[in-house]
């Protein structure tokens, strides 16, 4: 089973499906894309997201899948029409004749610029911290802690991705605990070992990888010394619940172990944290070099504001931890680029491959992407480069070594490495918390169902 392509003619050359619920629109010629781009502006289809262009590719992601299907029909029959350049010169020429600047692909360039439009008025007001980040004691080498909210959508064209938590379940389900809206800003914690202070009193929920929860209180305690009261404290520490809220007050320290389980894990606080709003989000992208600073200790933060709902209620399905010992099973639907490792039709040679063998997790793997490494590497039967195209979160991409990886929450926004197959959304977070030296298989299914399906 392989995903369809259909050859519309004209300027557009082809249409195939990708994942769940996104398009990939190639043009004929390289000249044509600023004016699909264009026409993807001013005319979005229904439930359109984004539209991020390649090479000779856009791709287009949708909200639901019934939009992509019904965006699919419209694609098939779209029609472009060449802008006159008789009168054109320079860059309005440039322009009419198709060409993306190169700073608008991604993957891999310097930091996004940000037109200071987009900027102005978007820093937080001065507020009293709610929260101090401590040095951590309990790790030896304490992992990398990011903001992040659910991340920026329709910003594909200047290059910037969507970004925000590597594990989406995992920071919608901390907030949802303390009775946070989704997006509300948590802090992501990779590896564990981070300590914070709380300078009021709070409810606070951890979610995502298992890792040991310990608060600390400083109790007074008065000693009579020659008939005078001198001033003591002790130490008392309690441990608090994961996946659950639980009080922290003023002066109190919470402490995040090492995880037993999984890579990232999320610090909800209720009211959700202050911090920088940049394309609309507060959520750190290293890659785009926009969003929050990391972490640091001393950093302190304010609160963005009250809790919306009711606290403990998490509809969110906690995400599935790996288990040890065990291979995890990611499911994912076949294509865009099947051919490139056989024929149309005998392409399920490379899936074959892909789902015969396990896969190790390797170190090195990180936000965006998920390195794997196989004793039977895959084989590419075209031999031509593919211009670049860009990536969706999931997209199971082929090295030139033949080893397979997995396109995460930071992923470059294009690359030229051919997509065999997506993982399915609701994988994507088990994908996140898988940590080097675990084993993978990949089972390819259908995108409406989810129900296993042939690549034979």
């Amino acid at each position: 089973m392989t995903a369809g392509v259909w050859h519309a003619g004209g300027m557009i050359h082809s249409v195939r499906e990708v994942g769940q619920r996104a398009l990939l629109i190639e043009v004929t010629a390289e000249g044509d894309l600023s004016l699909l781009m264009t026409h993807l502006a001013g005319q979005p289809f229904s439930g359109q997201l984004d539209a991020i262009p390649g090479v000779r590719t856009v791709l287009v992601d949708f909200r639901r899948r019934r939009d992509a299907q019904t965006a699919l029909k419209q694609a098939k029959r779209l029609k472009l029409r060449r802008r006159r350049s008789a009168a054109s010169s320079g860059s309005t020429a440039k322009e009419a004749d198709g060409e993306v600047p190169e700073e608008t692909l991604g993957g891999g360039g310097p930091a996004v610029e940000i037109p200071q439009s987009y900027a102005e008025g978007l820093q937080p007001q001065e507020r009293e911290a709610v929260v101090e980040v401590l040095p951590n004691a309990t790790c030896e080498s304490p992992g990398q802690v990011l903001v992040q909210d659910l991340g920026r959508y329709g910003f594909g064209g200047l290059g910037v991705g969507r970004a925000g938590p590597a594990d989406f379940s995992a920071a919608r389900q901390a907030n949802r605990l303390i009775g946070n809206d989704d997006s509300a800003a948590v802090l992501e914690i990779c590896g564990g070992g981070l300590s914070v202070r709380l300078c009021q009193t709070s409810i606070l929920a951890v979610t995502g990888a298992e890792v040991p929860l310990e608060i600390l209180t400083q109790e007074p305690v008065p000693i009579s010394r020659g008939g005078t009261e001198v001033a003591q404290t002790t130490q008392r520490s309690r441990t608090a619940p994961g996946r659950a809220p639980f009080w922290v007050f003023p002066g109190e320290v919470l402490h995040l172990g090492p995880p037993r389980r999984g890579v990232f894990s999320y610090l909800g606080i209720s009211g959700g944290l202050e911090a920088p709003v940049v394309l609309g989000s507060s959520a750190t992208d290293t890659v785009a070099g926009i969003g929050p600073a990391p972490v640091q200790v001393g950093d302190r933060f304010g609160l963005a504001g009250a809790a919306s709902r009711f606290v403990g209620i998490a509809s969110v399905a906690p995400t599935p931890l790996p288990l040890p010992g065990e291979a995890t099973v990611l499911r994912y639907v076949p294509g865009p680029r099947v051919e490139y490792f056989g024929t149309r039709r005998a392409g399920a040679a490379g899936l074959s491959r892909l789902e015969g063998q396990p896969w190790e997790v390797m170190t090195g793997s990180n936000r965006s992407s998920l390195l794997l490494d196989g004793d039977d590497p895959l084989t590419r039967t075209q031999p031509e480069a593919l211009p670049a195209e860009p990536l969706l979160r999931g997209a199971i991409s082929i090295a030139a070594s033949g080893q397979p990886s997995v396109a995460l929450a930071e992923h470059p926004v294009t690359s030229a490495d051919p997509v065999l197959g997506v993982v399915v959304r609701e994988d994507l977070s088990l994908a996140a918390q898988l940590s080097p030296g675990a084993e993978v298989r990949f089972q390819a299914v259908d995108p409406e169902t989810l129900g296993a399906v042939s690549t034979r």
